[in-house]
């Protein structure tokens, strides 16, 4: 599931056709929340959104390939990576979009119903670690904005600094069901940012270890 923008060669279309697809992607975005995958179909996303299915499966030929397009699309609107000129700011701002996105009755019902469709939809478990994977590249680009500033070590993996601090709030969203808000987003990003600081950089390790 990637940034529609971030796929090669991928551009986004205009006019009409652009009103279009946003139509549909909103459409889908209802009807995952409202019913969940398995019972999502083309033909109520084509009535939601005002239009022919023709038209719908013109551009999406499947299911899970409209689904995986609505959830790019919907990351990239909402989750947007920040750039504020420090790592605590990156964070705090990322923290709080992903609680944002989440935490909404819509985002919780259609991240609950994506976890389950993992289960009964090989396309979409098959789709989730491209997903991830294109999100935390493009989340990276925080961390190495850290390390360009000198605020963390060079040799940080980007991939586990942000998992760190995203996956506390899918914690309580899926699994504790302790409430989600900006203070909450504020704490976690505070103590992944706090941990990051005591990272000693390698050049530091390396003096260390030669001593």
């Amino acid at each position: 599931m990637t940034e529609t923008e971030a796929r090669p060669g991928r551009k986004r279309p205009g006019g009409r056709t652009a009103k279009v697809r946003d139509s549909v992607l909103r459409a889908t975005e209802a009807a995952l929340a409202a019913d969940g995958y398995d019972a999502l179909c083309i033909e109520d996303v084509a009535r939601r959104a005002g239009v022919h299915k023709t038209t719908v499966y013109r551009r999406w030929p499947s299911k899970a390939e409209l689904v995986a397009d609505t959830m790019r699309e919907r990351s990239t609107k909402r989750v947007e990576v920040p750039d504020t000129g420090t790592l605590a700011g990156d964070l705090r701002a990322l923290a709080r979009a992903v609680v944002a996105n989440i935490g909404s009755d819509d985002g919780f019902a259609i991240t609950r119903n994506l976890l389950a469709a993992t289960i009964t939809s090989n396309a979409v478990a098959d789709d989730m670690p491209k997903f991830w994977s294109e999100r935390l590249q493009l989340t990276g680009d925080i961390v190495e904005r850290a390390i360009a500033r000198g605020e963390l070590p060079d040799d940080v993996d980007a991939n586990v600094l942000i998992e760190t601090l995203i996956g506390p709030l899918y914690v309580r969203l899926l699994l504790t069901g302790e409430p989600l808000s900006e203070e909450v987003a504020d704490q976690v990003a505070r103590i992944v940012t706090a941990g990051a600081a005591a990272m000693r950089p390698r050049r530091t390790r390396e003096r260390g270890a030669d001593a």
